[in-house]
């Protein structure tokens, strides 16, 4: 799954960074800068990196509650998942909490960089903004493939599940996890509330699981999954979360998650070219954005029990006709 990795190592401790000098958004202090985060990767590196990207990646963080993984001594020592203010935190990191949950929260490229002084590698977001909390505006559906599952097989599957949800009058969009997986972001008008996104969320797994058992399960559990892809819909309820575009994973290869146009999701997609060394080129490249339609594409929840839902070619996720995101 792409959420915080359940093998992470938690520590009962929580060593905080020593708290930097004050700065501005470019001189922004690092205490230990040439500490590796990856192997040939340091925490100035994380920083630089997030410079980079931060025009591109901080529409979708800044002002929206976040949890952090922190791995204090690199990516091979212990890590932590991270909700709770600290004593120590920079002044650019604040902590909020919102439907009985805990958060923490930053505004600006300062905040990108004060998160990588407390090594903060992962950045992962509600599905709500701290601006209205209640009401989420955006559907996240992590496909998480079993082991024996290729990755053609999920890109498949989020090819399928596209078609599904465009059914249902939903967009998809498609991001790598930095991970075998993949996700599928859906953008939502903030009307409903949490109750009633998670019901949903939970009834499209489970008729997706249905009309291919061979294929999808919900089970967490990884014995319930082997050659099949959970559709994990649990990242669709306050306080939980899913990483972030434009977010490093601490994993081997400083992969990041990283956004797609739906033309470059094919078998021949390689997750593990997006990686803090190539995402800023791949941006620099980029003639537009692959989710610039991400907004304007916002949909009102619908109901899964509708004719549009029960209809043969709804089950069979068949006659896609959008262009969102291509």
């Amino acid at each position: 799954m792409s959420g915080p990795p359940g093998s992470a190592r938690k520590s009962t401790a929580d060593p905080a960074e020593p708290t930097p000098a004050p700065g501005t958004t470019a001189e922004l202090a690092l205490t230990h800068p040439d500490r590796m985060l990856w192997p040939g990767i340091t925490k100035r590196d994380l920083a630089e990196y997030w410079r980079a990207v931060a025009a591109a990646a901080l529409p979708e963080i800044a002002a929206r509650p976040l949890a952090v993984v922190r791995c204090p001594g690199g990516i091979d020592g212990p890590h932590f998942f991270q909700k709770h203010a600290h004593a120590g935190l920079p002044a650019a990191v604040r902590a909020g909490q919102a439907q009985g949950h805990p958060y923490l929260a930053i505004d600006d490229a300062d905040g990108l960089v004060a998160m990588a002084q407390i090594t903060a590698v992962e950045l992962h977001a509600w599905g709500a903004p701290e601006a209205d909390p209640a009401h989420p505006d955006r559907l996240v559906f992590d496909l998480d493939p079993g082991a024996g599952v290729p990755f053609a097989a999920v890109v498949a599957a989020a090819q399928d599940l596209r078609r599904r949800l465009h059914r249902l009058g939903l967009v998809a969009f498609c991001r790598t996890t930095g991970g075998q997986g993949l996700h599928l972001v859906v953008p939502l008008v903030p009307q409903a509330e949490w109750d009633a996104v998670h019901d949903f969320c939970h009834g499209f797994a489970t008729l997706a699981a249905h009309d291919a058992p061979d294929r999808f399960v919900t089970t967490v559990a990884k014995t319930a999954r082997t050659g099949r892809i959970l559709i994990d819909w649990l990242r669709n309820g306050p306080g939980a979360t899913a990483v972030a575009s434009f977010s490093p994973r601490a994993r081997p290869g400083a992969t990041v998650a990283t956004r797609l146009a739906w033309r470059e999701v094919t078998a021949r997609l390689d997750p593990a070219a997006f990686t803090l060394r190539t995402v800023p080129g791949r941006l620099a490249r980029q003639r537009g954005d692959p989710w610039a339609a991400f907004a304007g594409a916002a949909a009102r929840l619908p109901l899964l029990d509708s004719p549009a839902a029960r209809s043969p070619a709804a089950r069979r996720g068949a006659g896609f006709s959008g262009t969102a995101g291509q």
